[in-house]
């Protein structure tokens, strides 16, 4: 399934808006953001999104997303990058500030947030997603039955509604289309990667 991921500022940045966040950015005011880890799709995203835009942040690695939400809470860092199910729980309470997510449509769980697309940046989408996946030699015969057993999981109103309440839109793709999905990932992602030297 795939999911938005969530740019919020912490309430101590003053920030309320990308439109806000983007003139600072602009006039060179210094910003930090925060992802759980190197090489996240959160700290990718973001970097991607920072090159595009022509704006000059430092990326902040957390070791998952309790330490990054906290210091985001407590104004440690201006701002932070995470899936929904993280993100929006502080949103809610108005312990962050939401900003935008990446997603190319905005999601029905919160419903104000505008995309990075819609504030201005066209084109620009990055969701998070995830996948089961098998060893490279496990037998088609076996990947096939365990692609039914997911499918019949995941169509199940249990499993499907507490996917929804993460924020997970279920896409269920026989083992051919995910493969070809997983590929397209990691092309672009790899790619970035290596013409931008990311390393930390």
């Amino acid at each position: 399934g795939t999911s938005p991921m969530v740019l919020a500022a912490s309430k101590k940045s003053g920030i309320t808006s990308m439109k806000q966040l983007m003139a600072d950015s602009m006039a060179k005011k210094p910003f930090t953001y925060g992802s759980i880890g190197i090489g996240s799709l959160g700290h990718l995203a973001i970097a991607d999104f920072a090159k595009k835009t022509g704006v000059d942040w430092v990326h902040a690695p957390y070791r998952g997303g309790g330490p990054m939400v906290q210091d985001g809470l407590a104004g440690q860092i201006p701002l932070v990058v995470g899936s929904m199910f993280l993100i929006k729980p502080h949103a809610d309470n108005g312990g962050l500030i939401p900003l935008a997510v990446t997603t190319a449509k905005r999601t029905a769980d919160m419903p104000n947030v505008p995309t990075l697309a819609e504030s201005g940046y066209p084109g620009f989408e990055a969701p998070a997603w995830w996948a089961v996946i098998a060893p490279a030699k496990t037998p088609p015969a076996v990947v096939n039955a365990m692609y039914k057993a997911v499918d019949k999981a995941l169509k199940t109103p249990a499993v499907a509604e507490k996917l929804k309440t993460q924020g997970i839109q279920i896409l269920s793709l026989n083992p051919d289309a995910a493969n070809a999905f997983v590929a397209k990932q990691i092309g672009v992602w790899g790619k970035f990667v290596i013409q931008n030297n990311i390393k930390e």
